[in-house]
């Protein structure tokens, strides 16, 4: 006999609080978006070169932004980045962009 299933709490999706703004490349800008203060971001590069935010900055609170430069002869054509922070509730995210 088949025992009817309870419905399981669920949370509503997560929005990912970022924006990517490639206009200027090799320059790239990434803004919070969010309604939530960011922190511990840090961010990793992957692909031919590499990627440095122009001004290092750990913590962004809403509508800030970090720009980051590409290096290497072919950075922007190969180049991912994933970016990592953590919520105000000490949740840790990561998310990857493509340059």
């Amino acid at each position: 006999m088949l025992r009817p299933v309870e419905p399981r709490q669920t949370e509503t999706a997560y929005l990912i609080p970022w924006s990517v703004d490639r206009e200027g490349l090799p320059w790239c800008t990434l803004r919070n978006i969010g309604t939530e203060p960011l922190t511990d971001i840090s961010t990793q590069f992957f692909g031919e070169g590499w990627a440095e935010p122009a001004v290092p900055r750990a913590n962004l609170a809403p509508g800030q932004e970090v720009r980051f430069v590409f290096f290497g002869e072919r950075a922007i054509d190969s180049g991912m980045v994933t970016v990592h922070w953590r919520r105000p509730d000490d949740r840790e995210y990561a998310w990857t962009f493509v340059c």
